[in-house]
């Protein structure tokens, strides 16, 4: 495959994986508003199961055959290669099957004995199937990139969020009438038919795709037996389903501490629920948006460096570390803070609760230090030290789960202390990655560029879409008064940033497409160093 090739694979799968986050992201906020935080609660503990489970059964398996595959057809085994896939295909086929068995049959079990919560049975009993779908998938999306094919995997992505988001929303609709459980079942279903539309999509692309055959060439190769090949692929997937566990284990966390916690603060079990749905489901999910751009940035980040370090550039390494954490803070330091100031208006502005406002001010920090952990991972994985990150965001996650019990049943404290508990979770997990970073490679970050100018102009930005916000309430509807601070945050924030000489050429060149001729441009006027 030539470089060319591998670029427009690698743009096609960059594009289709934004355009099916931004879609998973979004959906969330109309949801909120047809089920309410009560809903979105019992929606928000089915979730994490699944997810846990499915990365507990697929996680690394996908990578760990496109490995394979590609080492076939370096050699010109096409046979190994096909063998590899149905080898996969059958081991995922069938743990996909008994862990879909397990969860709906103990459906009832994990309602009502782990999470105490009886209505959470029908979300969790709908989303079970959607274990064995996406298991398949996998297998197919790992053996279309072992040929480097990314065409395939792209399309099923954007397929499986269309068919998602409107079995999500139409059943949630459809059934909120029988009552707030069976719409919430109705929204986890969502999975299924996602993983089934994105399973026929791969089928479709798998039958039509040109059969590859070396005639007699077939008889140089020893065929590989089933347990080797088992063993091969267990042994490369394990150390990243390992990693692939550990964010599904904090919102699993949230959902076994959380309501209970709420509870013994003297909550009633439905008051429990809806601050849970507004924590996770709700605020959680603007948290989500911004790391959209910082998990791009992370997985550029890894072939950058570890290609300096295979050429012995240290000092470029070095280099591209800090470069991408400084855009990691220019890009979510002012995100959070915005988020932070105007949580209230943007809560009502998105799901109509202004209530949701109080947890979102509380995690909105959160937006930089897990974007910082995203960058700080990628570096760390270039470096080849896949399981520091890991261990630090396991370490992260026992300080969760402490801080969320205790916090959490404080009166006066209770959502909020879910939240600090998260915040306290990504930045612990950054501080030690960034550690780890400095001691490896002797990483450091300029304290003017990186941290005290864009620190200052995020302040500017604050203080003025604060008085902004409350300035325009007299003359606009609070909805259009949100919109009008948000965009002037923006604005004020990278112009603050351009006049106290935080930006340079460099910077400003990096955005793809216009960046370097508005970078020649505000060169001319004085406006870049």
């Amino acid at each position: 495959m030539t470089g060319e090739r591998f670029l427009q694979g690698a743009i096609i799968l960059s594009v289709a994986g934004m355009v099916s986050k931004l879609l998973g992201a979004l959906y969330r906020i109309p949801l909120a508003r047809i089920l309410g935080g009560e809903g979105m609660g019992l929606y928000q503990m089915a979730y994490p199961i699944y997810t846990s489970i499915l990365a507990l059964s697929t996680a690394g398996i996908p990578v760990a055959i496109s490995i394979l595959v590609a080492e076939k057809l370096a050699n010109g085994d096409y046979r190994g290669a096909k063998r590899v896939f149905t080898v996969s295909l059958a081991l995922l086929s069938l743990t996909g099957l008994i862990f879909a068995y397990l969860v709906f049959s103990g459906a009832s079990f994990l309602a009502h004995i782990v999470l105490q919560e009886p209505r959470a049975l029908y979300p969790i009993a709908a989303i079970a199937p959607a274990i064995f779908f996406t298991a398949v998938v996998s297998a197919f999306r790992g053996y279309f990139q072992g040929y480097q094919v990314m065409v395939p995997t792209a399309v099923s992505q954007v397929v499986e969020q269309l068919a998602r988001v409107t079995t999500v929303l139409t059943g949630a609709i459809v059934l909120l009438p029988y009552g707030i459980e069976l719409a919430a079942g109705a929204a986890t279903f969502g999975a299924v038919t996602g993983g089934a539309a994105a399973l026929v999509v791969l089928a479709v692309f798998f039958l039509r795709m040109p059969q590859r055959r070396g005639g007699e060439g077939f008889r140089r190769f020893q065929e590989e037996s089933t347990w080797s090949l088992v063993s091969r692929i267990i042994k490369i997937a394990l150390p990243l389903s390992v990693g692939g566990l550990v964010m599904p284990m904090m919102q699993v966390v949230d959902a076994l501490i959380v309501p209970i916690r709420l509870q013994a603060a003297g909550m009633t079990a439905s008051r429990a629920t809806e601050l849970f749905g507004q924590l996770t489901g709700m605020a959680g999910s603007l948290i989500n948006l911004p790391t959209i751009i910082t998990i791009s940035l992370a997985v550029s980040l890894v072939p950058a460096v570890s290609e300096a370090v295979a050429k012995r550039r240290r000092p470029q390494a070095i280099s591209r570390i800090a470069a991408s954490l400084r855009i990691t803070i220019l890009l979510c330091l002012p995100a959070a803070a915005g988020l932070a100031v105007l949580a209230k208006p943007i809560s009502v502005l998105l799901y109509d609760v202004a209530e949701v406002g109080i947890p979102l001010a509380y995690l909105a920090p959160g937006i930089l230090f897990l974007g910082l952990y995203q960058t700080t991972s990628g570096a760390l994985q270039g470096l080849s030290k896949t399981f520091i990150p890991v261990t630090n965001l396991l370490i992260g996650l026992v300080l969760k789960s402490f801080l969320n019990y205790y916090l959490t049943a404080i009166p006066g404290v209770d959502v909020r202390g879910a939240a600090i508990a998260t915040v306290s979770a990504f930045f612990l997990a950054f501080l030690l990655n960034f550690f780890a970073l400095r001691q490896l490679i002797g990483l450091k970050l300029a304290a003017m560029d990186s941290l005290f100018l864009p620190g200052l102009a995020t302040g500017l930005m604050a203080v003025a879409i604060k008085h902004l916000y409350q300035f325009s309430l007299g003359f606009v509807p609070g909805s259009f008064a949100t919109l009008a601070a948000v965009f002037a945050g923006i604005f004020i924030f990278f112009f603050s940033l351009l006049m106290l000489g935080g930006l340079t050429v460099e910077d400003v060149a990096m955005v793809p497409g216009v960046g370097k001729k508005v970078a020649s441009f505000l060169q001319k006027i004085r406006l870049l160093r």
